[in-house]
């Protein structure tokens, strides 16, 4: 028989090794949940954000004006362009000499390529929008994004094997031609008219011809630096500078002329596919991205009702002294235009002849920046300083004309040098302008133009 000393050793024994028992299970219990803590949980994915934001546009709203969209581009699919413009608004109608050169401008518009369809994106409203081509403005309007499936044919592919430099959008428009914001404006509670056709529309992205025909237009392009009335100093300073009177002087004029502002789409619409001009038309180009070309330029071409293509230098934005980003974005909503100015505003001839790598990257570079903030088709240029339009020779010109073509860029403007008001077809890289010196009084801008 065990004694009671035996028995009281037993029952100590029996307790300790429950407490060894609990710890274990605390330490075992405590570990899994560090590890399940560590490992498990981390990798789940985050709780979803609420939503900040109510819809942009109801579902009825969205139903309308989506399926105007959807019809208008129906239509095109199946050629029946007087349905086209009976969607039109009648504002846009007024753009065009009659619906006949309307049907044969988009008879023309895409020979050489098939499209098989078209995709719509969400739809979402503004509340205002400014059609670029009259800076009309209009409130209560929807954007939808349309895609279209659109393919060069086997004859264009054949045709541009045979040429040494293409347009790479010529043969993969498909990229080109993705997410257009098509514009409708609601004119009652069920109905709704095309502003802007999206792929199918002027403005819609420039597929240039593989053999244009020769053709002229008259069309002065207009060269502005700095629209300031800070001081100036130095004799550059004095001609880069053009102060706001003067400008608004410029305007002035243009309207007492009936002039027409245009934007380059509507140039290169007419170049290749005889599409229409407004009487007397001009473009103003502001080089640089200054802040100024915000605060004072924008300003008055806004007021004015008059647009314009302002050309950046993408590796400046935000800079003190220069255009932002947010900036430029308000610009192009308010129907301005924007083009690429290179990187660092570099000699793009000299850039060349040091470097192949380095000018095609100034090129490209610039052109991808301005796409991925302003979300458009980026395909025009100004040359910096006009180089090598002003002192290169004609090797390095043509082939500064083939590294442009060769990465998508349709139309460049040179900075004077040669000037003129006549832009031909056949020159696309090599737009003329009219350079406006700060110097000079508002008698030497209207000789400028010999309308």
């Amino acid at each position: 028989m065990y004694s009671t000393l035996d028995t009281g050793r037993n029952k100590r024994l029996i307790v300790a090794w429950m407490l060894v028992a609990l710890s274990v299970t605390l330490f075992l219990t405590s570990s899994g949940l560090w590890i399940y803590s560590a490992y498990f949980k981390s990798s789940a994915p985050p709780p979803t954000p609420k939503v900040l934001h109510k819809p942009a546009v109801s579902p009825t709203r969205t139903s309308v004006a989506s399926k105007t969209a959807g019809l208008y581009l129906q239509k095109f699919l199946q050629h029946d362009y007087p349905g086209m413009w009976s969607l039109l608004h009648p504002q846009v109608q007024t753009t065009w000499p009659d619906q006949n050169t309307y049907a044969q401008y988009w008879q023309k518009r895409f020979q050489g390529y098939t499209i098989a369809g078209y995709t719509l994106g969400q739809e979402s409203a503004l509340s205002s929008w400014v059609n670029p081509e009259t800076m009309r403005e209009y409130k209560d309007v929807a954007m939808v994004p349309v895609t279209l499936q659109i393919k060069p044919t086997l004859e264009t592919r054949q045709a541009a094997q045979k040429l040494s430099t293409v347009d790479p959008d010529i043969l993969h428009p498909e990229a080109l031609y993705s997410n257009i914001p098509m514009y409708l404006s609601r004119t009652d509670a069920t109905l709704w008219q095309v502003l802007n056709g999206g792929p199918v529309d002027l403005e819609a992205p420039i597929l240039p011809p593989l053999h244009p025909i020769s053709h002229d237009v008259k069309v002065p392009i207009m060269m502005y630096h700095h629209i300031s009335d800070a001081p100036t100093q130095t004799i550059l300073e004095k001609s880069l500078t053009v102060s706001t009177k003067m400008l608004s002087a410029h305007l002035a004029y243009l309207k007492s002329r009936k002039a027409h502002t245009i934007t380059f789409n509507q140039l290169f619409d007419a170049l290749y596919y005889n599409g229409p001009l407004p009487s007397n038309p001009v473009i103003l180009t502001f080089d640089d991205g200054y802040d100024d070309a915000y605060t004072n330029a924008y300003r008055l071409l806004r007021q004015n009702g008059f647009s314009g293509m302002f050309y950046i230098i993408t590796g400046k934005v935000g800079w003190k002294g220069q255009a932002s980003w947010n900036q430029l974005q308000e610009m192009l909503l308010g129907g301005m235009q924007i083009g690429s100015h290179t990187i660092s505003h570099v000699d793009i001839g000299n850039i060349y002849l040091a470097s192949h790598a380095q000018a095609q990257k100034e090129l490209q570079d610039s052109r991808a920046s301005l796409q991925q903030h302003l979300h458009i088709p980026i395909q025009q240029f100004c040359y910096p300083s006009g180089e090598p339009f002003r002192h290169g020779s004609l090797a390095l010109r043509a082939a500064i004309v083939n590294l442009l073509t060769s990465l998508g860029y349709v139309g460049s403007t040179t900075d004077p040098g040669e000037t003129g008001i006549f832009q031909n077809s056949l020159t696309p890289q090599v737009l003329l302008r009219i350079r406006v010196d700060g110097r000079s009084d508002l008698g030497t801008f209207q000789a400028s133009i010999p309308w």
